[in-house]
């Protein structure tokens, strides 16, 4: 096999670094238009950027044409072909990930998947957040609506698809507070010819799914989706059911269910029989031609050819935001639908604040997020019920809080981290800082120390618990204590009209709604705890 590159036009040269954006830059530079020609078995394949694909099929991609080409390792040759990626103040690239439905499909141009994809190529780490359909965003360039409406309306709005992918880009951006570097989409037909390309995907079901209210085909009717709890083998079809049912499940279960997809389709196209099969490379390459567009550039895509093989499974951290507030990225609520023209939409509890800070522990402190900390809250102050609402605060940062409580008395003025300081067989000290505190000190400032008080050496810390956090006045009495957004959630003022195409719901009327009940979370406090 081999390959060559054609320029169609110039390409001016990514900045290296990309600290912040500002209105008054480019933000969305015109698309590179080339072209990679790949030839084998006598056959010619040709894919126009505007034509490539997510993250982790262009891993699954660059890796099998390497390895098909030759037995020859192609990747410092990659490396010297390539360009250097866009990276962020952090040194991250950071993707945005679109599944939309084909162009036959009712609603073809409305965003199913969203996901914001940043790979940290130092710590070879990759995390993906999935963002819901039905998060609402306030937008006076293209209307206020749901996010899964932004690149249709922008498409409309703008002339083209490309600009249309470049104005979601920008709103996504907005939301995130992080740089989006590169977008793809990729819709239905691309997405089952790609599974049934490299023989079908392999995954376990966690709860057993019965749909009947399963879109059927291009029709407005529906049909029955259903599959077993348990290992299930998918072709491409039955997976793209699996990855968009949603009536009978959250959208957390099915965010999770989209990025557990991603996740074997990766598995399965690394195996040794698919990368040396040069039937399935031409499979894969047809299922992308004429179903994916991307702004990376080709030589941007050798470069990621050239990192594949640097990132594991394990290496690839998923998240998602929602609206369970005691849970993982449960930093969304949905709030009465008489003030959103009777639709069902997700907005963040707190406006903003703390779905950015999210973002930029789980995007741009991906080592925090990999560690997993194991954390006791202990409230040594006489604010009621400062351990329950700081628990139920870090528990939406991913952290697993092992205990809550009071502290020995209510008298500490210093907020302090405990962590144990280890030893190597020789009794010399080795570095055993919690790598979790330099996140959790940008949101609770506190000293650190490994002087541990006799009281907790009794209760057998450390089992069990990476961290002690004993809270005190310095933070409970200060404007940087987190208060609990859920424990008195405020009505947002009614938004401007959102853009539909059908007919406008009647507006709400001028009586405000009643307070929404507090959510219930599943961890209630012990007797003891306050």
């Amino acid at each position: 096999m081999n390959f060559k590159i054609k320029k169609i036009n110039n390409k001016p040269e990514p900045e290296k670094k990309q600290k912040h954006i500002t209105d008054k830059e480019d933000k969305f530079p015109s698309s590179t238009l080339q072209e990679l020609e790949i030839k084998h078995s006598g056959k010619k394949f040709k894919i126009s950027l505007g034509l490539s694909a997510s993250l982790i099929i262009i891993f699954i991609l660059m890796i099998g044409i390497v390895k098909a080409m030759s037995s020859i390792d192609f990747k410092v040759f990659l490396k010297i072909a390539g360009d250097d990626l866009r990276q962020d103040a952090y040194g991250h690239t950071n993707f945005l990930i679109l599944g939309t439905g084909n162009k036959n499909h009712e609603g073809a141009d409305l965003t199913d998947t969203i996901m914001v994809a940043s790979m940290d190529d130092e710590n070879k780490l990759v995390t993906m957040v999935s963002i819901p359909r039905d998060l609402f965003i306030k937008d006076t360039k293209f209307g206020s609506q749901k996010i899964n409406q932004i690149y249709y309306a922008a498409k409309k709005k703008l002339g083209n698809s490309t600009q249309g992918l470049d104005g979601m880009k920008q709103e996504i951006e907005k939301f995130t507070g992080v740089p989006i570097h590169y977008w793809i989409k990729i819709d239905f037909n691309g997405f089952k010819d790609l599974v049934d390309a490299i023989g079908g995907i392999d995954v376990t079901v966690k709860k057993g799914i019965v749909d009947p209210f399963y879109p059927k085909g291009e029709t407005k009717e529906y049909e029955i989706f259903s599959i077993s709890a348990g290992p299930q083998h998918l072709n491409g079809e039955t997976a793209l059911k699996y990855a968009r049912s949603r009536k009978t499940t959250s959208d957390f279960d099915r965010a999770d269910r989209q990025q557990q997809v991603i996740n074997a389709i990766k598995e399965k196209a690394t195996k040794t029989e698919t990368l040396l099969s040069q039937e399935k490379i031409s499979k894969i390459l047809d299922a992308l031609k004429e179903n994916i567009e991307t702004n990376i550039s080709v030589k941007e895509l050798l470069t990621l050819g050239s990192m594949a093989s640097d990132y594991k499974t394990d290496q690839i951290e998923h998240r998602m935001l929602h609206n369970d507030p005691s849970r993982c990225g449960g930093f969304l609520y949905n709030p009465p639908t008489a003030l959103y023209y009777g639709m069902y939409v997700l907005i963040p509890a707190d406006k903003m604040n703390l779905v950015h800070t999210y973002m930029d522990l789980s995007l741009n402190m991906p080592q925090v997020g990999a560690t997993h900390s194991k954390l006791q809250v202990l409230n040594g102050t006489k604010r009621a019920g400062a351990a329950v609402e700081t628990k139920q605060i870090l528990r939406r940062f991913c952290f697993s809080i092992t205990d809550f409580g009071n502290a020995s008395n209510k008298n500490y003025t210093e907020t302090t981290y405990y962590y144990q300081q280890k030893t190597d067989k020789n009794g010399k000290k080795v570095d055993s800082r919690p790598l979790s505190l330099d996140f959790l000190e940008k949101i609770i400032p506190g000293k650190e120390s490994t002087e541990l008080p006799e009281e907790y050496i009794k209760e057998g810390f450390p089992k069990n618990t990476d961290i002690i956090l004993k809270l005190g006045t310095d933070y409970t009495d200060s404007p940087k204590y987190l208060v609990d957004p859920f424990t008195g959630l405020s009505i947002y003022a009614a938004p401007a009209t959102p853009t539909t195409t059908g007919t406008t719901p009647a507006k709400p009327g001028a009586a405000t709604p009643a307070k929404p009940a507090t959510p219930a979370t599943s961890n209630k406090p012990s007797t003891k705890s306050k």
